[in-house]
């Protein structure tokens, strides 16, 4: 018996080029726990998720970059799982941050490894039910939608400022550390600390406008960010 824990992620469907985007034997994914099914063309890809809708879906084929938009649209109304982008040490960050902006949920650097298949998996935990909603008090993040509830009124969020209040709110009423929020933010990113910093302005703004009366972020010294009681 494995003594590897269930990440949650069942599988993971890829759509690319072994041969560009593999290191290591389908058996060492499989023992690892984060089994693989390599798909050349997008249509096959998207045809697995369709008939497996809790796997999650690397996109690490050249012209996925070229059609991101029509491919998330297409397969994030099928894919309960994380749909997550893969990516070269050239791969331009305008184009890591494109996907981030359409959904994409974080990236892989390829060429992929059971352990680095195996740090985005723990990174992004199915362990049950899939999220759809997380409530805290008056507040109601709907996940599906990218959308905050607080009272009566709703705010659609850029994905990764999405991204940052997701963790945490899931982290709640713990803080979530910096080191945390820049790998979920895409860790592939030139300066991802930076980048979270500048998502975190952004979006406390975005929430003062909504919920002037409430101050919904704070800052723990040395520790992060945490959803303010």
């Amino acid at each position: 018996m494995s003594d590897i824990p269930r990440t949650g992620n069942a599988r993971f469907v890829v759509h690319g080029n072994s041969t560009d985007i593999l290191r290591g034997s389908f058996a060492e994914f499989r023992h690892a726990g984060v089994p693989i099914t390599i798909h050349p063309e997008i249509v096959g890809a998207l045809a697995d998720l369709a008939h497996d809708d809790d796997a999650s879906l690397i996109l690490a084929g050249g012209e996925a970059f070229e059609q991101l938009s029509a491919i998330l649209q297409i397969a994030q109304p099928v894919c309960s799982g994380s749909i997550f982008l893969g990516v070269f040490d050239t791969t331009a960050t305008a184009t890591i941050a494109s996907a981030m902006k359409a959904g994409v949920r974080g990236t892989v650097r390829l060429p992929m490894t059971p352990q680095r298949l195996r740090d985005v998996a723990r990174l992004h935990p199915r362990t049950g039910p899939i999220e759809r909603i997380l409530t805290i008090g008056e507040l109601t993040l709907d996940i599906p939608h990218r959308s905050l509830r607080w009272r009566d009124q709703a705010l659609l969020l850029p994905a990764r400022e999405f991204e940052l209040l997701h963790q945490i709110i899931r982290a709640y009423p713990e803080s979530v550390s910096i080191d945390t929020l820049a790998l979920a933010f895409g860790s592939d990113l030139e300066d991802p600390h930076a980048s979270v910093r500048v998502a975190m302005t952004k979006l406390r703004a975005r929430l003062a406008a909504f919920a002037p009366a409430q101050a919904l972020i704070e800052t723990v010294r040395v520790a992060g960010y945490r959803l303010a009681s």
